[in-house]
């Protein structure tokens, strides 16, 4: 067990020496890394669904530092998981990690937050690895027993490649409340694959859509989707105050 540092880093925001307790493959290029929070650091780290978390390697001269959306909702303290995707150099990096090393890791921030109201829905459309942070919205809402309607619209070139996908299905059979609808997008014709195919679309947003005025839509992943997907949900007539974005790239 590491011993436990606390200390003040950028924007005062915490910082703590955490290590990996446990990695899960989720496809094959995503694995799940599940952190420990120390004692003395559990009242920083506690965070609203939607939120991120910054991490490096301590071991580094000069550390690399990367964003990550919390995957786990908040009921899974004192432990929190990021979702990595193999991809670019520090991805690829933290994908490779085994369980035990050592990490520091900034407490949570971020504005892209779950937000529920009488009377409204949630949709959330994600591509690709941009998925992680439904994961922590869908997780809570089943955890509270929240019986607001929300919608998870998620795509992904592959349907090896829909992180989530098990659960995801588990959580809408047993949560009323909840909805999900994957696509894939580049499925070979003799894929045994029995769900939806081709992107996003006004169609599809239309057919999950609900009232405008009383939805909360929350898009993630890189920024050509993102904006494709904002762009719908404008056309589609919910408010400015209403749409949310998370992208990279």
């Amino acid at each position: 067990m590491l011993p436990a540092r606390v200390a003040a880093g950028a924007a005062g925001r915490v910082i703590v020496d955490t290590h990996i307790v446990s990695v899960h493959q989720e496809t094959p290029i995503d694995r799940t890394f599940q952190l420990a929070i120390p004692s003395e650091a559990h009242t920083a780290f506690q965070f609203t669904p939607g939120q991120f978390v910054v991490v490096h390697d301590p071991r580094e001269a000069k550390p690399r530092r990367r964003a990550y959306s919390i995957s786990s909702p908040p009921s899974t303290a004192p432990f929190l998981e990021l979702t990595v995707r193999d991809m670019g150099t520090f991805g690829h990096a933290f994908y490779g990690l085994p369980a035990g090393t050592a990490l520091a890791m900034r407490a949570p921030a971020g504005r892209f937050v779950l937000q529920e109201a009488p009377g409204e829905r949630v949709l959330m459309v994600a591509g690709g690895s941009g998925v992680t942070p439904f994961r922590a919205f869908v997780g809570d809402m089943q955890a509270r027993r929240a019986t607001t309607p929300a919608t998870l619209l998620q795509t992904a070139q592959q349907a090896e490649e829909l992180v989530f996908h098990e659960r995801f299905t588990a959580w809408a059979h047993t949560h009323a409340p909840f909805t999900y609808v994957p696509t894939v997008t580049r499925a070979a014709p003799e894929h045994p694959w029995a769900g939806r195919r081709g992107r996003i679309d006004a169609a599809l947003l239309h057919a999950h859509l609900g009232a405008p005025e009383r939805t909360r839509f929350y898009a993630c992943g890189p920024a050509p989707f993102v904006q494709a997907m904002l762009a719908l949900a404008e056309e589609a007539g919910i408010p400015a105050d209403r749409r949310h974005k998370e992208q990279w790239g």
